[in-house]
């Protein structure tokens, strides 16, 4: 009975613990093996969602943000998603415990949207979906307004407060500027109207300040305040600036010489607090987070973690600094999500080895480990139970020898053979297995049938053995397995058999004189 009702509710918990991945997790995801996304996900949704087994395919984005509410401020997991793809939203829908998935923005209707050629991709701010571990957390609820701000943008952020304590760039590269300087005051000459410098001259000028302004092989961009780098892109762009180039020499009108040595002055006087003040400001315009509207709060739990928070493809395209045409992921739903792994490496060979196919099981697959570790765990306590049920029943069959070893000696006396002897109490515990494990299962089911209240009452004595939070069912689940009442039933009746073969065994070949001698 209690093998029976343990993991009847153990396999409840996990069926409904893959029941709520399946609601908001990808059962499949294809992404690139390459940095930068995936470009041309329109056309690659639409050849995904027409294959054999699958539901639906959808783009997706997925990251971290800085979530900024009431004074709270918290990093949180967020899934960008294609609220125009239907089928990707039927799952999280159905997951709502209040509220809907409304993630466009209201300031248009999706028939203006429509209307106008745009999508989703254009659309805005608009609606969030958040975790019921969230609203509670943070006392949300629909309707509610909340902040997002990029995570990608502190690093911005960052590097500007520490360009607050750096010098000016001409002093910090003077080994760029100096150089560069001392060749502006002697490369060019007066040709007329003219002011004509050798073109060697001046590509080696250009050269020397080129990396200040512009990466080239992946490089990083030197650390430098923005008015600093467009100065230095003003004076690459003067000596980009001659009328013609011919003979070896590069013509340019009158005066540049002098601009380009305002420009130099103007680096080499930069004020400092002027230039950190508007540096800070352009930050401050770049990190503006998203106001979004709770729409509706999803079910989640502690045992089944998803996104915090799901917004628009468009927004979450934003929050990853990535173009409008440039996804993460693609995100595509079967018929049945336990056959994800066989369609994954069915749809990989398809692919190839450019792209990378994933499943929710290997997703999740800690999670399962763990569940999967509880049941062996539990299986492996409670049979116990069973094991010493039956020590129980050798000691009882064992007993009952002693006390009709007597009558056991009258009947082999009288020609009964040990064979015989052996029956009679194997019998005797194969009654007892049988009606044992029909009344251990009958009681089970009856357990298991009225389960809600036995929990109800316990919890009347403020104790709660499976607190909702944790779960997240307000109700305990169960599933009935046939397998696992057959298997339990039949082994409880082979530990009696064996329990009673082992006293039947030393009663059969007993002295019958030693027996009888004990007579009156």
């Amino acid at each position: 009975m209690v093998l029976i009702v343990v993991l009847s509710v153990h396999a409840g918990f996990e069926q409904n613990l893959k029941r709520m991945l399946l609601g908001f997790s990808p059962h499949l995801t294809v992404s690139s093996v390459y940095q930068g996304g995936i470009s041309q996900w329109q056309e690659m949704e639409v050849e995904l969602g027409h294959m054999g087994e699958v539901k639906g395919a959808s783009a997706l984005v997925e990251g971290f943000v800085l979530l900024d509410v009431r004074g709270w401020n918290r990093p949180v997991q967020f899934r960008g998603i294609n609220s125009e793809n239907r089928e990707q939203l039927a799952a999280l829908e159905e997951m709502l415990n209040s509220g809907t998935v409304d993630l466009i923005p209201k300031a248009k209707s999706l028939a203006e949207i429509e209307r106008e050629g745009a999508s989703d991709q254009a659309a805005g701010e608009g609606g969030a979906v958040i975790s019921k571990l969230l609203a509670d957390q943070l006392m949300l609820n629909v309707g509610d307004q909340i902040r997002l701000l990029a995570a990608a943008n502190l690093d911005a952020v960052m590097a500007a407060y520490r360009l607050q304590d750096q010098g000016r760039a001409y002093e910090v590269y003077a080994t760029s500027f100096d150089p560069f300087s001392r060749m502006m005051e002697v490369i060019f000459r007066k040709e007329g109207d003219l002011e004509v410098a050798d073109s060697q001259d001046v590509d080696a000028a250009y050269r020397l300040i080129q990396d200040l302004d512009e990466v080239e092989d992946g490089m990083e961009l030197p650390p430098m305040r923005e008015t600093e780098r467009e100065k230095i892109g003003e004076l690459r762009e003067i000596l980009d600036s001659f009328t013609k180039r011919e003979g070896g020499k590069d013509f340019f009108e009158s005066g540049t010489q002098e601009m380009i040595h305002a420009k130099l002055t103007e680096l080499r006087e930069l004020d400092l607090d002027q230039a950190n003040l508007e540096t800070m400001n352009e930050i401050r315009d770049f990190v503006l987070p998203k106001e979004l509207k709770i729409s509706g709060i999803y079910h989640d739990a502690q045992r089944a973690r998803g996104p915090e928070v799901f917004v628009s493809l468009r927004n979450g395209q934003e929050l990853r600094g990535l173009d409008p045409g440039v996804v993460e992921a693609i995100d595509i739903r079967i018929e049945d999500p336990y056959q994800a792994d066989r369609i994954g490496k069915k749809l990989q060979k398809r692919l190839g080895d450019e792209w990378a196919v994933g499943n929710w099981m290997e997703r999740h697959s800690q999670q399962f480990q763990l569940v999967k570790t509880e049941k062996i765990m539990m299986s492996f306590m409670l049979s116990f139970l069973t094991i010493i049920s039956a020590f129980s029943i050798t000691a009882v069959m064992y007993t009952m020898t002693l006390q009709k070893r007597q009558e056991i000696g009258v009947m082999k006396a009288l020609g009964a053979s040990p064979f015989q002897i052996i029956k009679i109490f194997v019998y005797q515990g194969l009654i007892v297995g049988i009606g044992g494990a029909l009344l251990g299962v009958g009681l089970g089911l009856l357990a298991l049938h009225y389960r809600q209240k036995i929990v109800d009452a316990i919890r009347v004595f403020g104790v709660d053995p499976f607190p909702p939070q944790f779960h997240g069912m307000n109700e305990l689940p169960a599933r009935i397995i046939p397998e696992y009442l057959i298997v339990i039933a039949v082994v409880s009746v082979i530990l009696c058999l064996i329990a009673a073969l082992i006293p039947a065994l030393l009663a059969a070949f007993r002295d019958p004189a030693k027996s009888l001698r004990n007579l009156s």
